[in-house]
């Protein structure tokens, strides 16, 4: 955590462009106490707005007032951006710089939306991740995340394990129900995110259904590389069923080499970004740096051709502890609430930024559209990482209490809404 956010809380750090805003600055400590005999100004850098190639163009200054240690200072933030507040302390003619802190301003579409850090793609060891599907959901809690669907191989219980691991506790994680669909005679797998029902299990319980509809499917895709038409025309089926059950039909990993080769043809992957059958792409995942940069750069050019479409970050998760893949791909979503329509809706709405980082990296590249990248940009430095510290002792929490100790549930009644409390604290 950077050191200015250890001497000093400003609040609220986002703030709405159609209205004034009350700011104050605690300081966090007496090491960085405010005199009670000395003066405070705050000058107002728009930081997408620079002066400095302009001579005698100086940025405004606004008046601060000592108030119960604090300072306190009236502002209307006119445009959506980032801005630099100043403090000065001093005199006229000895003004000097005291701090630099931050906040945002948005206009009121993205004011009225929360920023929540999720994962659509885990696995537990119900089918070949490491642990329980409790213990995954209480260590992505303690990693800083704010949802999580447990997307197991071909099944759908897992994820209701999870869910049902902490009925009956009020916290503002939220778990989800998910599965990695398997179809059959269909190399391609595909994400479904929150639906009621199992896709997995039509498979099992009416295949015949299933060849039926798929080949019917096939047979009315008109002219089509034969290499894939069966394939395509089974993931058409399985993004139809997935929004049937109000799920998300992701794609996945389609630049995975497998067995000396791309989980997916190239062909049908571009036809595919194309025609746009699925809800959204997983962008980057649990994968190499080479898989995950292909799959970035064939979304670039799809682009630039004019086929834009929604993305997810996910992790592809097969361990929590110590494992290679886990918080390697991750996304945060701008969302009315951590609903699950709320987030669906802002998948598809592409209010998504997608992070990926490799161990040892110090900053995550982001991608997404620019005004929320921007946006989470400035949410990574200046209140993730207020937010990860609260998700660290929930996800502790969590675990001792899946694992036996009741005391733990009775902390986590009283701290499970502190993200919750802390977000409110932060838009004014």
């Amino acid at each position: 955590m950077k050191t200015e956010l250890e001497y000093y809380d400003i609040y609220p750090k986002v703030v709405c462009t159609q209205k004034e805003a009350r700011i104050t600055i605690k300081p966090l400590g007496s090491h960085v106490a405010f005199a009670g005999g000395k003066r405070y100004r705050v000058r107002i850098v728009p930081m997408n707005e620079t002066l400095l190639g302009v001579d005698g163009a100086p940025y405004p200054v606004a008046e601060a007032q000592l108030q119960e240690g604090c300072l306190c200072f009236s502002w209307h933030f006119l445009t959506e951006q980032q801005y630099m507040v100043v403090v000065l302390e001093g005199e006229e003619g000895t003004w000097k710089k005291r701090c630099e802190l931050r906040v945002y301003a948005l206009r009121p579409d993205f004011f009225a939306l929360r920023p929540y850090m999720g994962d659509m793609h885990s696995h537990t060891d119900r089918s070949d991740g490491k642990e329980g599907p409790e213990i995954v959901a209480a260590n992505y809690r303690r990693a800083g995340f704010d949802f999580l669907a447990v997307t197991d191989h071909g099944l759908y219980e897992p994820s209701l394990e999870a869910i049902q691991a902490y009925e009956g506790l009020d916290l503002s994680f939220r778990l989800f129900c998910g599965e990695e669909v398997h179809p059959p005679k269909n190399h391609c797998h595909t994400i479904h995110f929150g639906g009621s029902y199992s896709v997995n299990q039509i498979f099992r319980e009416e295949p015949q259904r299933y060849e039926k509809e798929v080949g019917e499917i096939a047979a009315g895709l008109g002219e089509m590389d034969s290499a894939y038409r069966q394939e395509y025309a089974s993931l058409l089926w399985v993004y139809r069923e997935i929004k049937k059950a109000g799920g998300l039909a992701v794609m996945v990993h389609p630049c995975w080499i497998q067995e000396e080769a791309y989980h997916m043809h190239m062909g049908m992957y571009r036809r595919l970004l194309s025609d746009k059958p699925f809800d959204a792409i997983e962008l980057t995942g649990g994968q190499t740096l080479e898989e995950n940069q292909l799959q970035v750069s064939l979304w670039q050019q799809m682009r630039e051709e004019g086929n834009a479409v929604p993305i997810v970050g996910s992790s592809d998760s097969h361990g929590t502890v110590n494992a290679e893949w886990f918080e390697i791909s991750k996304m945060i979503v701008l969302a009315g609430d951590c609903s699950k329509d709320s987030l669906i809706e802002a998948v598809k709405q592409r209010r998504v930024a997608v992070l990926e980082q490799y161990k040892g990296e110090k900053l995550p590249r982001l991608y997404g559209e620019n005004r929320t990248v921007e946006f989470v940009l400035f949410l990574l430095d200046e209140y993730m990482p207020l937010h990860d510290a609260l998700c660290f002792e929930e996800g502790r929490l969590m675990k001792e209490y899946a694992c036996g100790d009741k005391e733990a549930g009775k902390m986590l009644q009283k701290i499970g809404r502190r993200t919750d409390a802390l977000a409110e604290k932060y838009w004014a």
